[in-house]
């Protein structure tokens, strides 16, 4: 009898446990039972007890119940706050404080649920040698995007150093000290079209380049927008100054009194309108197990300086990401005896959100 009672017991908990979740029907009949974390772009993103993630196809999905309230955006930018239920012709309803079911709202309208207002990450990578090489080399970076109804402000930059010591004479030699910072603010005036307003700082020891300042605005056209898939063209017109350190980083390795007597000079700074552009790509493939990105920027005038990013990013584990990433920047007319090409190749372990 009381091994009955037992039974009885397990089994009203785990249908209790059953009715506190959310839960996803598709339109094959298969039950998806879990947590929804979010859904934006083409996919339904649900935690379960059986997967830290699981993705699901929105227009796979038939009907959508939740047991806790969740926040739905959609294609006109309304934005709901309830229960989620089930209605017909493959459409929702969302209960607000437990009294009322709204309208049914057809699946094709949802946009977003639990939409992200804050995102970003932090990465870090760097090596060490000692013995007969004594070498280390650092790198960081760090972006955040805050979003709202209609606005997104991008803030973010990167660090780098570099050096070398000679195990004999004990003379450190720099080899890398670069730092660049950005910031963009757009507002939405329709879901593609948007105006902006940037900033971009960069200093390059090593180019002899104390500070590179540009500041601008323009339009700019999102022809995708989700966290599968985000592809954006910017253009306008922009203010730049380049100011150079006053003597040059290595100016004796290139001084010559008779073949080259102004190696050393102090270089001209330089400023002016110039002409901005910039692409920013981002998207996952194989089952979102890699994220693929290229951004870059271009500034035209009298010179071209241009800034690249590619590479591609595996999640790891809760937020923890692997990257790899090529860098490239391009100054058509740098300081006196400097490349006009620098080229960086990162591997770097940080932390998504």
């Amino acid at each position: 009898m009381k091994q009955r009672q037992t039974l009885k017991l397990a089994a009203l908990a785990l249908c209790a446990f059953a009715a506190h979740a959310d839960e996803v029907i598709l339109k094959n009949g298969d039950k998806i039972s879990g947590t929804v974390i979010s859904k934006s772009g083409s996919v339904l993103e649900m935690k379960t007890d059986y997967a830290d993630k699981v993705v699901i196809k929105w227009d796979a999905i038939d009907t959508l119940n939740s047991d806790k309230p969740m926040t739905v955006t959609l294609k006109d930018k309304q934005e709901l706050t309830g229960l989620a239920g089930s209605s017909q012709n493959n459409s929702m309803t969302l209960k607000s404080g437990g009294v009322y079911d709204s309208q049914p709202i057809p699946l094709t309208q949802v946009d977003e649920i639990n939409k992200k207002f804050f995102a970003g990450s932090a990465n870090f990578g760097g090596g060490l040698s000692s013995g007969n090489t004594e070498r280390q080399n650092y790198h960081g970076d760090a972006n955040i995007i805050v979003r709202g109804r209609d606005d997104k402000v991008t803030l973010g930059g990167q660090y780098n150093y570099g050096d070398n010591t000679d195990v004999k004479t004990k003379e450190t030699t720099l080899n890398a000290r670069n730092w660049q910072l950005y910031g963009t603010a757009a507002h939405y005036f329709t879901p593609q079209w948007y105006g902006y307003a940037h900033g971009l700082f960069t200093n390059d020891r090593m180019q002899d380049i104390q500070l590179r300042s540009a500041f601008g605005v323009g339009a700019g056209y999102q022809f995708f927008a989700s966290e599968d898939l985000n592809l954006s063209l910017e253009a306008g017109p922009d203010y730049v100054s380049t100011n150079f350190y006053d003597t040059a980083f290595d100016c004796s390795r290139y001084y010559n009194p008779i073949t080259n007597p102004g190696a050393c000079n102090k270089i001209s700074d330089t400023s002016g309108i110039a002409g901005r552009w910039a692409v920013n790509y981002d998207q996952f493939v194989w089952n979102r197990n890699v994220q693929l990105f290229h951004s870059h920027e271009g500034l035209v005038s009298d010179a071209l300086f241009i800034r690249s990013r590619t590479g591609f990013r595996v999640p790891i584990w809760n937020g923890i990401q692997f990257t790899n990433e090529v860098q490239v920047d391009y100054f058509s007319k740098p300081a006196p005896g400097k490349e006009n090409t620098d080229m960086r190749y990162m591997f770097t372990i940080g932390y998504g959100w």
